[in-house]
C-alpha cells in the first residue's frame, strides 16, 4: 500500500506503528518499522518506550489510523471486502486491546471497528 512520501508499506500496523515516532528525529527507526518482516515486529518496534513517542501522538493516532485504513480500503478487493460485509457491526476482537478493540470482557471502546465502519460507509456513499 502506497502511502505518506510515496513509500510502500506492508500492513496498515507497519505505517500506525511507524507513525509513532517524530519523522525528523527518528526516520532510521521508522523505516527500520518500515522494513520489518512482519506486522508483528512492526508492532514490537512500535511498543518500544527506548524513543519517545511524538508529542501529539494521542490527539493524531485515529487520524493516522483511519489514513491508512482509506488507503487499503482504496484497492478495488479490499474495497470490495469491506462493502461486503454490509451493515454488519465490525469489531476488532482483541481480548489485550480496550481501545481498539473489545477487550476481554467485550467492554473495550473499539475504534477500530468503529473507523472501519466509518470508511465503508464512505465507500458506500461514494458508489
Amino acid at each position: 500500500m502506497r502511502l505518506a512520501e510515496g513509500l510502500y508499506w506492508s500492513t496498515v500496523e507497519h505505517y500506525f506503528q511507524a507513525m509513532k515516532f517524530p519523522d525528523q528525529q527518528y526516520s532510521d527507526y521508522r523505516e527500520q518499522i518500515r522494513l520489518a518482516r512482519s506486522p508483528a515486529i512492526a508492532k514490537k518496534l512500535g511498543q518500544t518506550r527506548d524513543y519517545p513517542l511524538r508529542e501529539d501522538w494521542e490527539e493524531v493516532k485515529e487520524k493516522v489510523m483511519l489514513y491508512a485504513l482509506r488507503k487499503k480500503f482504496s484497492h478495488p478487493k479490499m474495497q470490495a471486502k469491506l462493502l461486503r460485509t454490509r451493515e454488519r457491526h465490525l469489531y476488532e476482537n482483541s481480548p489485550y486491546d480496550y481501545y481498539w478493540g473489545i477487550g476481554k470482557d467485550h467492554e473495550g471502546q473499539n475504534r477500530l471497528g468503529e473507523l472501519l465502519m466509518l470508511v465503508r460507509a464512505e465507500l458506500s456513499a461514494s458508489i
